[in-house]
């Protein structure tokens, strides 16, 4: 009861506060408490939440970019002796540098950059070209996709050389055609080539089919990483570019059932999306953030237009406001409804995995999809 009140004055507060959401609250929660700049680490879980201060910055007004632009250039001032490009996790927080690259040209973060690429270049690859997910195994995530895409994809932006795109492209043509499950057009969490041995710091012995050598389940999270960077890229790479109906087709294959598969109580998704009428299966949240903001671009970018996508986004901000936000006190609030980190195992694997109140990620992705939606209803 005690929570609930909490909330209540919460919200009631941004009757006081009208230009105020609780996206904002998340947001400064984020920057004061949660993850201050000063405490930033070179790590994929910090350049999640790292990723959304970017976006804040490309999308709030000219006054308020000095607050992001310190954030980042302090979390990556902090860092920089310790960044790499060694395997795709540590790539995921050099979107941070290229950002730099982009907004302040100066040549020491440019140099980092072309470290962390030249790293990156020497990842372990698949006899396609896929970059292993894995250091010593060679193995193909859906994590991956978004761990190096969003370098890539500032490093274009900050240079505008089209290596990265192509790059970025292979990467996703590789992982796609390894990963995806045909008939729900999301994709498995994992392939393993090397068949040597697997992850073992947080995943299961043995996963792979035999045959196949892809893991067997869809795993939501997973899935939203892909979504959230397919959707980025579209925005990014101009449409006149070869591969931009490409990527549009990924994308649309991706959500083209997600509404279906989305709990009309909540508007949540669950943390194993096709298997929705599971008993023991449980609502996501991160994953529902996710899938919202890539159905929102898709919807901006004239992919979709049919009703039900809409539908789908309105459930889903209504449903992350109602029942996974949770109040830290009378001025912040956090996340909750979070599936743990997660590497790759059978259906019981992921349905024990213990559920959070907060992590970046999602932090990070609520307010990266509540800002979209948000911007998206000022302009109806």
């Amino acid at each position: 009861m005690q929570k609930f009140i909490l909330l209540l004055l919460f919200f009631n507060s941004f009757q006081k506060i009208s230009a105020q959401t609780w996206v904002d609250s998340l947001d400064v929660y984020a920057r004061e408490k949660y993850m201050p700049a000063s405490k930033f680490q070179w790590t994929w879980m910090k350049a999640s939440l790292l990723y959304t201060m970017v976006k804040q910055y490309d999308n709030c007004t000219d006054e308020k970019k000095k607050i992001y632009l310190q954030f980042i250039q302090t979390a990556m001032d902090k860092t920089v002796a310790v960044a790499n490009g060694k395997k795709p996790n540590a790539v995921a927080a050099g979107l941070g540098m290229a950002f730099l690259v982009r907004v302040t040209k100066e040549e020491k973060y440019k140099k980092v950059c072309d470290k962390i690429f030249a790293d990156y270049m020497k990842i372990k690859r698949t006899k396609e070209g896929g970059v292993s997910h894995l250091r010593n195994d060679v193995e193909l995530w859906d994590d991956t996709v978004f761990m190096i895409g969003q370098f890539l994809l500032e490093m274009y932006k900050a240079t505008n050389d089209e290596k990265y795109i192509d790059e970025l492209v292979k990467q996703i043509t590789i992982h796609h055609d390894k990963l995806q499950d045909k008939k729900s057009g999301l994709w498995v969490h994992g392939y393993d080539e090397d068949r040597k041995s697997h992850c073992t710091f947080c995943g299961q012995l043995n996963w792979p089919e035999k045959t196949t050598g892809k893991s067997a389940e869809v795993w939501g999270r997973g899935n939203g990483w892909i979504v959230v960077t397919l959707s980025d890229a579209l925005d990014i790479i101009p449409k006149t570019n070869p591969n931009w109906n490409l990527l549009a087709t990924y994308l649309k294959e991706m959500i083209e059932h997600l509404p279906e598969l989305q709990n009309q109580q909540n508007g949540h998704w669950y943390q194993l999306p096709v298997r929705n009428t599971e008993p023991k299966n449980y609502i996501e949240s991160s994953s529902t953030a996710m899938f919202a903001y890539g159905i929102s671009k898709a919807i901006q970018l004239g992919l979709v237009k049919d009703f039900t996508y809409q539908k789908s986004v309105e459930l889903a901000y209504s449903g992350l406001r109602n029942f996974s936000i949770k109040p830290v006190s009378t001025k912040y609030i956090t996340t909750k409804n979070v599936c743990k980190g997660t590497c790759i195992g059978n259906k019981t694997y992921y349905l024990k995995r213990k559920v959070k109140n907060e992590k970046p990620y999602s932090i990070g992705m609520f307010i990266n999809f509540g800002r979209l939606y948000e911007a998206q209803k000022l302009k109806q």
